[in-house]
């Protein structure tokens, strides 16, 4: 039995476990675009630089060869070919399956405010990637604007640098999870910090360089923030498109059933791609279920 994986996060990697505790010998290929298993978790350690890309890890160093498992990394899935069971990858190799997993996660979303989609110093951070390319611009930059949404905390990981602006469209911060009260309280810590906060706005329009940078943002204020690098936590969306010209059903997300099947045989999805409630611990028992 070929048992192959697309993902190396929490759904993915307890999945892998689940399958070779229940067959030894089963064969288990795990495939990421990622080529170091990392928890999201944590990103805020590496911007801060007190760990490195390979003590974000929340696996034991030979994990996948104490389990006997195929790590093919750095790579990413173009499509799924489900009528010859093929994984087709983008260096133009393919991996033959006999079941699959789909767990791809979810990327930030940017939304299409001015050149915020072009400009060169304009980050999400949902991914090592994401920190890997914010972090040599963060220690150098001066001004740090980051823009939130209800459901986003990004604010934090980026909390030991000088100068932040974080603009809010919510009258507190992550008034989703904290009441009035609380909120009050953890601004005031973060203002303690050197960060500024402008509640119940959002960006409206964007100016940028002759370097391809954003270099200062409008509010719908008409208030000026000037900035020389821009986080984005303006939520985020399922990582699909490697099953979007499938026959695999997709609604905004990877739909499955109560075991974690799609609507194609042999075919299972787990975590956020499956848009149902991403936690860490949901997408473990997910990853669990599925491999079951």
């Amino acid at each position: 039995m070929m048992h192959v994986i697309i993902g190396v996060g929490a759904a993915g990697i307890t999945a892998a476990k689940t399958i070779r505790s229940q067959q030894p010998d089963a064969s288990i290929t795990m495939i990421s675009t990622d080529e170091h298993v990392h928890s999201r978790c944590m990103l805020h350690r590496y911007l801060s630089h007190e760990r490195q890309e390979d003590t974000l890890s929340f696996v034991e160093p030979d994990f996948f060869e104490t389990n006997k498992i195929e790590w093919i990394k750095g790579v990413s899935v173009k499509t799924v070919d489900v009528k010859n069971q093929q994984v087709l990858l983008d260096n133009d190799t393919s991996c033959h399956y006999d079941k699959l997993l789909i767990t791809t996660g979810a990327n930030s979303f940017i939304p299409p405010v001015g050149q915020f989609r072009e400009a060169n110093n304009v980050f999400g951070l949902r991914h090592l990637s994401d920190a890997q390319a914010i972090r040599p611009l963060a220690d150098q930059a001066e001004q740090i604007l980051i823009l939130t949404d209800t459901e986003e905390e990004d604010e934090t990981h980026i909390s030991q640098y000088q100068a932040r602006s974080v603009v809010e469209r919510a009258d507190r911060i992550l008034p989703i999870q904290l009441n009035e009260t609380a909120g009050t309280a953890y601004r005031k810590l973060f203002e303690e910090h050197g960060c500024r906060f402008l509640l119940g706005k959002k960006a409206s329009e964007t100016h940028m360089n002759s370097n391809g940078s954003i270099d200062y943002v409008l509010l719908d204020d008409g208030t000026r923030v000037d900035c020389d690098l821009v986080i984005v936590a303006a939520g985020v969306r399922p990582a699909v498109e490697c099953v979007l010209d499938t026959s695999i059903e997709v609604d905004r997300f990877i739909k499955v059933s109560d075991t974690m099947e799609t609507n194609c045989k042999d075919i299972y999805a787990a975590g956020d791609v499956t848009g149902l409630s991403g936690i860490w611990p949901n997408a473990q028992k997910q990853g669990e279920t599925a491999a079951l």
